[in-house]
C-alpha cells in the first residue's frame, strides 16, 4: 500500500468518542493531519524545534486532492551529525562536484566532433534538462531535508525495497564516479609530467607499471580518504578552497578566450557535416557535465536551515554551472577553429595555438591541481548515504556511528578503501558505464517520487500510478 494510505488507516483507527489520549492531551483527528512533525536536533545533539512537511489542505471537490504521505521511521535518527553546513558550503559542494571534465574535456570533444560553433546550444539544451530534474530535487529536499538524497525520497514515496535499490544506484554514482575521476586524474598527471615538465620515462614507468594499475589514482584516493577521516572541519575547508580555485581557473579560461576571440571561427555556425542532429548529440554528451549537483541532498542532515538552503543551493549551483559552461563553450570556439580544437585538452591547446604558452601551462596545471576536489566530495558524500541506510537498519550499525565532531569515520574508511581499489585496478571505461547507469536510475526514481507524492492512484485501481511510472 502507498505510505499515505497506511497513515490514513492508522488515523481512522484512533478513538473518536474520547477527544483526549492516555496522557490527557488532545488527540488529533484524521482531518487535522496537514503534515508530519519530527524532532530536529541542534548542534549539541539535543532535541530542539520541530520541522514539518506540509501538504495542501484536502479538498474533495478538487481534481488535485491528495492524502498526506506518511513519514517512515528512518527520519527519526537516534543520532545526527551536527548541522554546520551553511548555504556557501552547500553551493561549494554542488559546484565542486559538478564542474570538472565538462569544461576541461567534454567542451572540446563536442566542438570538434558534434556541434562545432553551436556547442553552447548543446550546453543550453542539456542545462534545461538538468534544471527539470534539479527542480524535482529542490522541491523534495525542501520537503524531506534529511540525509540520503534519492534514497530518502524513494523511501517516503515508494517504500523500503525501491529505496534500497536506489541507494545502490547512488553508490554507483558517488563512489564509482569518485573512482573514475581519480583514475582520469592519474592519467592526466602522467600526461602533464611527460608533456609540460619533460619528466624522464624511467620515473614515469613508476606511474604507468602496466596491467591496468594506476598508482597515481591510488595516491589521490588514499589522500582524500585520510583528509575526510581527519575531521569534518578540515575536509570542509579544503573542499571550499579547491572548489573556488577551480571556479577562478574557469573564469580565467573564459576571459582569456574572449580576449583572443575571433568571430570568423563561428562560420559556419552549424557545420553542414554535423547539422541539427549533431547539436542534439552534443547535448546528450554534455549532460554528463551537469552530474553532481544532487550531492548537496546527501548532506541534508548537516545543513543549517535545510528546508530553505537545500533548494536554494541546488538552483544556485545549476544556474552558475550552466552560465560557466555556456560562456566557456563560446570562448573556446571563439579563439580556435572547431576543426583544430583538441578533443582531449581543449583550452590548453587553444591557448598554445594562439601563442600564449604561459596560459596553456597554467590551464593544464590548474586542471591537474583542482580535479581531486571531485574525488574528495565523493568520499564526503558516500558515508552520509551509508549513515542513512544504517539508521534504517539496512546496513550494519557501524555505518551509523559518528565521532564527537559528527564525522562518520568508519563509513568514510570503508568508502575510501573501496574507492581506492576501484580507482587503482578498474579501467575508466568500465567505471564510466556503471556511473551512467546509476545516475539514470537515481534521477528517474527521484522524478517518479515527486509525482507519486503529489498524486495518488484511483481508489478503484490501487497502485496504478506507480505501475504507470514504472512502465
Amino acid at each position: 500500500k502507498p505510505l499515505w494510505v497506511i497513515l490514513e488507516e492508522e488515523c481512522h483507527q484512533q478513538p473518536s468518542i474520547d477527544s483526549t489520549n492516555n496522557n490527557g492531551t488532545d488527540a488529533t483527528s484524521p482531518g487535522d493531519v496537514d503534515g508530519i512533525e519530527l524532532p530536529q536536533r541542534n548542534n549539541d545533539g539535543e532535541q530542539e524545534e520541530k520541522f514539518s512537511f506540509e501538504y495542501p489542505d484536502h479538498d474533495n471537490n478538487s481534481p488535485l486532492a491528495e492524502q498526506p504521505p506518511s513519514q517512515p521511521q528512518h527520519r527519526q535518527h537516534h543520532s545526527l551529525p551536527p548541522r554546520h553546513l551553511t548555504l556557501f558550503d552547500l553551493v561549494s559542494i554542488g559546484v565542486g562536484g559538478t564542474i570538472g571534465s565538462g569544461i576541461f574535456v567534454i567542451n572540446g570533444l563536442i566542438a570538434n566532433s558534434h556541434a562545432g560553433p553551436a556547442t553552447f546550444l548543446s550546453w543550453i539544451i542539456s542545462g534545461i534538462t538538468a534544471l527539470l530534474s534539479g527542480c524535482c530535487y529542490a522541491e523534495l529536499s525542501g520537503r524531506i531535508p534529511s540525509a540520503g538524497s534519492s534514497y530518502a525520497y524513494a523511501f517516503v514515496a515508494l517504500g523500503e525495497l525501491p529505496a534500497f535499490v536506489t541507494a545502490g544506484m547512488l553508490t554507483l554514482e558517488f563512489l564509482l564516479s569518485g573512482s573514475a575521476v581519480a583514475r582520469s586524474w592519474g592519467d592526466k598527471v602522467v600526461e602533464w609530467l611527460r608533456v609540460e615538465l619533460n619528466v624522464s620515462e624511467r620515473f614515469l614507468q613508476l606511474l604507468e607499471p602496466g596491467y591496468g594499475i594506476n598508482p597515481a589514482a591510488c595516491i589521490v584516493s588514499i589522500a582524500t580518504t585520510v583528509l575526510v577521516m581527519a575531521g569534518v572541519k578540515e575536509s570542509k575547508m579544503v573542499m571550499d578552497f579547491f572548489t573556488w580555485i577551480k571556479v577562478c581557473l574557469v573564469v580565467f579560461m573564459i576571459v582569456g578566450g574572449f580576449i583572443l576571440f575571433n568571430s570568423s571561427n563561428f562560420e559556419p555556425f552549424v557545420p553542414p557535416e554535423f547539422g541539427a542532429s549533431g547539436v542534439l548529440r552534443g547535448a546528450v554528451s554534455s549532460f554528463f557535465g551537469y552530474l553532481g549537483f544532487d550531492a548537496v541532498c546527501c548532506v541534508a542532515g548537516e545543513a543549517i536551515n535545510a528546508e530553505r538552503n537545500l533548494p536554494l543551493s541546488i538552483m544556485i549551483t545549476l544556474s552558475n554551472v550552466t552560465t560557466l559552461y555556456v560562456a566557456a563553450a563560446i570562448a573556446l570556439v571563439g579563439m580556435q577553429n572547431y576543426q583544430d580544437i583538441s578533443p582531449e585538452s581543449g583550452f590548453p591547446e587553444a591557448f598554445k595555438a594562439n601563442g600564449v604558452e604561459w596560459a596553456s601551462q597554467l590551464t593544464a596545471f590548474g586542471e591537474v591541481f583542482t580535479l581531486p576536489v571531485v574525488v574528495l566530495i565523493s568520499v564526503v558524500i558516500q558515508p552520509r548515504l551509508q549513515f542513512a541506510l544504517a539508521n534504517d537498519g539496512l546496513l550494519p550499525p557501524m555505518f551509523g556511528e559518528i565521532d564527537s565532531t559528527g564525522n562518520p569515520r568508519k563509513g568514510a574508511l570503508f568508502a575510501g578503501v573501496l574507492m581506492t581499489i576501484f580507482a587503482t585496478f578498474v579501467p575508466f571505461s568500465y567505471l564510466d558505464d556503471f556511473v551512467s547507469a546509476g545516475i539514470l536510475i537515481a534521477f528517474t526514481v527521484t522524478n517518479c517520487s515527486l509525482v507519486i507524492m503529489r498524486r495518488e492512484s484511483p481508489e478503484s485501481k490501487p497502485n496504478l500510478l506507480p505501475k504507470l511510472l514504472a512502465w
